[in-house]
Parts: structure tokens; sequence; C-alpha cells
């Protein structure tokens, strides 16, 4: 009889193996927000997967790099905007007000689950509606120097200010509700203006054409540049989008400006060159970056989210001070405190100081730095949180004496760090061949520095993931890999069969595979043997001989052969594949004339 606690930490297991294979895939999705999403509890990890995972479940109008600045603000604070909703009544009614209960998708506000991010963005704003948010008190004269020229019925803008540019884009004047979805035009919650044109190694500048007496969607339009490029990809809420933040292409946009297209191109195609590749906002962000007193002057009067923000992009500067570094160790906001933790340009001395920061996501950053002193590592190897201890274990710079211990941790995350940690020696390593959770022994499967006689060992494994993380492992010995290819489980031999580092006589034995998904791998292999791709040729699996069909490395008789099919799938693969031979031998012809002439 299964008892309740081994249930209970089989059912934990299971949700950590797939909250953690879901933050895999988000990280290696949009790499440049590691950080970022290493910070988030599984609930937000789950609320990015439904949307922008691999098959997403529901639609947002807002892109991943928008989406996660959100993400993380609301993150921070629903738990005290749960508890606003239920002790306030002044807030709960405007929330109400805003999203009546009978037509809202959510109960409470501490409940994103379904919320969009516009949603978020709103109920951020409200439950700040008290504190000063920035200034958009722009006087007309200064406006004008915003202004790129007038064409037809048509106002050309480039915003140099997060103000100007909720100024230019409008707003109303008593709500102070922003007329467009633009996330560069919000008067609550996260203004991202500053995040696209003032951040490093983002060389953009966005223009706003807006129309006379502005009405419909398509009377309002965002017009980007990226490098110099003016950049209509269609993306719905990308950088060139109408006001309900519908992505623009060229077709599109020639179509809403008419007449007046070529002439609004070229005024914003010239203003854009005369920049010379940077927005004058970059200059704002780069003062604060060199100076304490530039960042105060940068984030005066801000909320705590705007400032966060703004403090963020200003540690991401290659040359940051360590003064200003210093200065920002000190702040309120976690997510500061966060990047100045994961920054290598922190002084050490800093480092230290955060060791022993109230927040556990800036110890846990702290940990993974990989600038870290050693010594400060070996004392967060000792930190009561597990995520804390996590990132000791999975950082590369960690002393092998400080990885041997946490080998025997209490915790299977941290176990599962130690694991997966190319740095971790063998002898550690060894400890983790029967450890109990599945999760470890499938990360140490997958560690690419493991020796051979640590695979060996796991071999003998009962859990088949297990098995298959071995055989995805590009450093395993040829003999193990030829024990994988006959292994009794068809996904193992299927990843021995399209590993890039199988030698072709293993895939000429797997090319007589009982399994039609294995010879079906093998089949599309360009290393596969002349031999047996004619042999798989005569399969009596249609979707093999589809791909052999359609294999670069097939030999012309054998794909002569494959026209004359009896399926009238394979035989148009095969004649595909002639055909795109042909045009490959032409070219190859004409460039030799070429440089014989």
């Amino acid at each position: 009889m299964i008892s309740k606690y081994y249930l209970r930490a089989l059912v934990e297991s299971i949700i950590l193996e797939g909250f953690k294979d879901d933050q895999r895939y988000l990280v290696e999705k949009y790499p440049d927000h590691a950080q970022d999403l290493s910070r988030l509890q599984p609930k937000w990890i789950a609320w990015l997967i439904a949307r922008f995972g691999e098959s997403p479940r529901a639609e947002e109008m807002h892109p991943f790099e928008d989406a996660i600045v959100t993400v993380l603000n609301f993150s921070r604070k629903d738990a005290a905007i749960g508890d606003k909703y239920r002790s306030n009544e002044q807030f709960r009614t405007a929330i109400d007000s805003e999203f009546p209960p009978d037509t809202r998708s959510w109960k409470s506000p501490a409940d994103p689950t379904t919320m969009t991010v516009d949603e978020m963005e709103t109920i951020l704003g409200l439950s700040e509606r008290k504190k000063e948010r920035f200034s958009v008190d722009v006087k007309e004269d200064d406006m004008e120097s915003d202004r790129v020229g007038k064409v037809g019925p048509w106002s050309l803008w480039m915003p140099t200010t997060r103000e100007r540019s909720c100024k230019i884009a409008g707003y109303d004047p008593v709500t102070r509700k922003p007329k467009t979805t633009w996330c560069t035009a919000r008067m609550a919650g996260s203004n991202l203006f500053y995040h696209y044109v003032g951040r490093a190694g983002h060389e953009t500048t966005l223009f706003y054409v807006i129309r006379d007496d502005p009405k419909g969607n398509q009377d309002w339009l965002s017009v980007g540049f990226v490098n110099g490029e003016v950049s209509l990809t269609g993306e719905h809420g990308g950088i060139s989008v109408d006001r309900a933040n519908d992505g623009l292409t060229p077709k599109k946009l020639q179509k809403i400006l008419g007449s007046d297209h070529d002439e609004i191109m070229r005024l914003l195609t010239e203003k854009n060159k005369s920049l010379g590749g940077e927005h004058p906002a970059r200059q704002k962000i780069k003062d604060a970056a060199q100076s304490v007193a530039a960042l105060k002057h940068l984030t005066t009067g801000l909320s705590e989210d705007e400032a966060s923000d703004l403090k963020a992009a200003v540690t991401q500067e290659t040359d940051i001070t360590p003064e200003v570094l210093t200065q920002l160790a000190g702040d309120k906001s976690d997510a500061v405190r966060v990047s100045v933790a994961w920054n290598e340009n922190t002084p050490s001395e800093v480092l230290t100081q955060l060791a022993d920061d109230k927040s556990g996501e800036v110890r846990s950053n702290l940990a993974g730095n990989k600038d870290t002193p050693p010594e400060i590592l070996a004392r967060l190897a000792g930190d009561k949180s597990e995520y804390v201890r996590n990132s000791v274990a999975a950082n590369r710079s960690t002393p092998a004496d400080v990885l041997g211990r946490l080998a025997d941790d209490e915790h299977r995350y941290v176990r599962t760090g130690v694991a997966s940690n190319p740095a971790t020696p063998p002898n550690s390593l060894m400890k983790l061949v029967s450890d109990p959770v599945v999760s470890v022994r499938l990360s140490l499967s997958q560690n690419k520095s493991a020796p051979p006689e640590i695979l060996k060992s796991l071999m003998n494994d009962v859990n088949v993931n297990v098995i298959s993380g071995i055989a995805s492992n590009p450093s395993i010995t040829p003999d193990i890999r030829l024990q994988l290819a006959n292994y009794d489980n068809t996904l193992v031999r299927a990843i021995i069969a399209v590993s890039p580092l199988t030698p072709p006589e293993i895939l000429a034995k797997l090319a007589g595979d009982p399994d039609e998904y294995v010879r079906r791998c093998v089949a599309q292999r360009d290393s596969t043997p002349r031999e047996s791709l004619k042999q798989l040729a005569g399969d009596k699996e249609v979707t093999v001989r589809v791909v052999v069909a359609g294999n670069p490395s097939t030999p012309p008789e054998t794909l002569q052969k494959l026209t004359r099919d009896r399926s009238s799938t394979v035989r148009n693969a095969a004649k595909e594949n002639l055909a795109k031979r042909q045009q490959l031998n032409e070219r190859r012809l004409r460039q030799l004339i070429r440089q014989m002439l």
C-alpha cells in the first residue's frame, strides 16, 4: 500500500519535473530572459507556457518581451493586491467597475491564471492610483521638437521621452486612460518606452503616425525601425502596429496611408538615418549607468514599478560604474537588487553584502552568478532556501568540496543541480546514481561531463526517461551507444537513430529495426549508408519510403525506382528530390563556367 507521504512526494516530484521542463523550454526559446524566468513561481511559468509555449492554449496580444515585464511586476504584488481587494472597499469598487464580475474571466485580481497583460497592467495602475506617476504636462513648444513632419492629414512624431510618448499618443485628461493599447504609451502599470528605445543592444526607434482628429484603430500607427531598417513584420503586439496592436506589413501600411505613404516613409527613413543608429533616449540610460546623480534624476517621481524597470535597464549597461551598482545594491526593489546580484561588474564587497539579503530571489541570483567569489558560494550553500542552494549547486564556479556536500542535501531540487553541473567531481556524481528521485538521476544521465563508468551504472535504471537521457548525452562512448541501439524501448533507439554522433554502422543496424518510427528516423539521416537507404526504399511502410524519397543522400537509381512507387506521395517526393538535384547540378556547372571565363 502506498503511504500518504510517498504519494505526496511523488506528486510533488511530477509537478516539479513538469515545471522545470516548461521553464527550460522558455529559457531555450527566450535566452535573453533566462534570469527573469528563473525568478518566477510555477503558476507564472504555467501562464507563460499557456500563451508562448509550443502549443499555446490562450491568446495574448502582447509579445513575450512585453508580457514578461508585466508578469514580473504583477508576480511581486499579486498577494498584496488580493489582500487590498478583500479589505479596501474603494479599491474593490474600482476593480469591479473596470472589470464587472459577471463579464470577466477571473474571480479575484490575485488570480492571474486567465488574465491578459492589459488586465494586469490596469489592475497595477488602479492599485497605485494614489501614487504620483510621471508627469506628462509637457509644454506644447517643447513637443514640437519631437515632430518629424506633416503629410496630408498625418502628423509624424518621434517621441524622445516616456512623457512625450504618452502625450503624443494621447490619453483621457480626466481618467488618464490612454487612447491606444501601446505599452509605450501607458499611463499606469509598466510603461515600456525606455524598454524599447533605451536598452543596450537594441537599436530601436519608434515613430508615431497619427491622423488629424483620430477615431478608428488605423488612425494611430506606430512604425518602428530596428538597426536602421523599418520593421514591418505584421507581428501582433510588435513595434509596428495600429492602435489595437494589430501588426503592420508593407502592404497594409501602404493601404492605410494611401498616396501619402511614400513621402511619410521618406521622412521617417531620413530622420532615423540622422540619428546615427542610436535613439536620444539611450543617452539617458548611459548617463544613469555612469552617475548616481543622473540615475536619481532619471527615476525621480516614478512609481516603484516604473523606477524598478528603468534601474534594471541601467544594470544592463556594459560600462556601468561600481558606484552606481553599489547604490542600486541598496535599492528597496528586489528586482533591482536581483539585477545587481547577477551583474558581472558588481564589486566583490557588494556581492558579500548581498549574501545576507532578505530576499531569497536576490540570494539565489547571487548564488548563480559565475563571478561570485568561492567563499560566498560556500556560505550560500548553507542557505535556508533550497532555491538558493540549488543555484549554488548548478554554478560551475562552486568549489568541488561544496558540491560534494550538496550532493547529500535533503532536498531533491538541490541534488538535481549537483547532478547537472559539469563541474561536479566524479566521486560526488557517483553518490547520485542510486538517488531515489527520478529527476536527479535524469539530470545526471544528461550531464555531458559524467564519466563513462557513471553512465554505465545508470544503464540498469528502471526508469526509461533516465535511459533516454543517456541516449541524448553526446558524451556517451561507442560501446554504450551500441548497447542503447539494442535497448528494448522504441524511444531510446529512435534517439540513437537521430543523433548526429551515431556512426553509419549503427544506423545500418537500426535500418532493420522492427519499429517503423525508428526506421523512419534512420531514413532521414544524411549519413545513413547508401545500401541501407536502398533497403529502406523497399520498406512496407509508406511513411518510411517517403522519407527515403526526400533524403538528399539517397542514390539517384534508388530515387528513379521510387518514382514508380505504388504511392503517389512517395512518387512525388522522389521526383521533387531529383528535380532539386538537377537544379543544383546546373547551378554548379554555371559556377564552373564563370570561374573558367
